[in-house]
């Protein structure tokens, strides 16, 4: 499955393993270097993750169908 997310900064990020992104996201999450936007790079991820979670829940929701 193939869908699209945002970062922080309006960017549009294509995701192609939703389980693989979650777990990078997820290790992510504590990162304290600064982005060119000024935000830092776990408060992308974090930011990043809520969606990746939406997309898990309606995913298991709908049975791996799209609604």
């Amino acid at each position: 499955m193939e869908t699209k997310i945002k970062d922080i900064t309006g960017a549009e990020i294509t995701v192609t393993d939703l389980k693989e992104a979650v777990r990078q996201c997820r290790e992510c999450l504590a990162s304290p270097y600064l982005m060119p936007s000024g935000h830092t790079v776990g408060e992308n991820h974090a930011y990043m993750l809520r969606q990746l979670l939406a997309l898990q829940r309606r995913k298991r929701e709908h049975g791996g169908q799209r609604p």
